[in-house]
This record gives C-alpha cells, structure tokens and sequence, in this order.
C-alpha cells in the first residue's frame, strides 16, 4: 500500500503539521502574517495577493536559509570532530555542569550575565523585512 518513501513524506508532513499547530508557535502566526504582509487586515487596506504571496516566498526563504545553513554546517562540523569525541564530551560535561551553577548563583561570569540585541527598524510588507523575519524565526 505505502512504501518506505511515502511514509516519510507522510511521517514528515505530519510532523510539521503538528509542531506549526502547538502552542509555541500559532499563536506566533497571526503577527508574523501581519508584518509580512505589511498591514493588520483588520485597517480595510487591501494589498494584492500576488504581493502576499512574494512577501510569504521572502519570509520562508529566510526560513529555508537558516534551516539548510544549520544542517549543512552542523554535518561537515560534525564529520571534522568526529576524531575528538571522547574530549569533546568531557568538554561538554564541564560546560553543562558550569551552566548549572551559573544558573544557580554559585558561579558568577560575566560574559553570560550581557545582553546582545540587534535593533532593526524594518517595516513591514518589504520582501528585505519579510526575509529577516524568516531568519529570525529559522534562529529561533
């Protein structure tokens, strides 16, 4: 009836279908509908579909970018650190147990106690603004 191929699409496609239904993002939905498409819906101002339907391309292309930037890069940085396993892992742990007294308040850095933020006034309904915004959410 199915086979192998199929059912990954199908696995896939189910998959995506519920991570974009959970709580985290849909209510992200509506906002980034309405930066992208440069208007609330809600003002009467009616923009052409076409322009819509651009603006959607730019956000899932900044999207896709992130996406196949981070698979790419964490593959090859994977298969160069392969040889370093066991190191990386003892590495891995101490950082982990840093982290956990950091959190704590036993340890005080102060690298980890700034705050990096990328002040971008961009307005809406550009296919530049609709293409950060898909970066952003790909980042996060």
């Amino acid at each position: 009836m199915f086979d192998v191929s199929s059912l990954g699409v199908i696995a896939a496609l189910l998959a995506g279908t519920i991570s974009f239904v959970s709580p985290c993002v849909l209510p992200l939905v509506p906002g980034y509908v309405s930066y992208i498409a440069g208007h609330t819906g809600v003002t009467g101002a009616e923009r052409s579909r076409r322009n819509a339907v651009w603006l959607s391309f730019c956000f899932v292309l900044g999207f896709s970018t992130i996406f196949m930037a981070l698979g790419a890069s964490a593959t090859a940085l994977g298969q160069s650190l392969f040889r370093w396993r066991f190191e990386l892992n003892l590495i891995g742990g101490a950082v982990v147990i840093l982290f956990g007294l950091f959190m704590l308040g036993a340890a005080r850095i102060q690298t980890m106690e700034r705050d990096l933020r990328f002040n971008l006034d961009l307005p809406g309904g550009q296919p530049v603004a609709a293409y950060v915004l898909g970066l952003a959410f790909g980042f996060g």
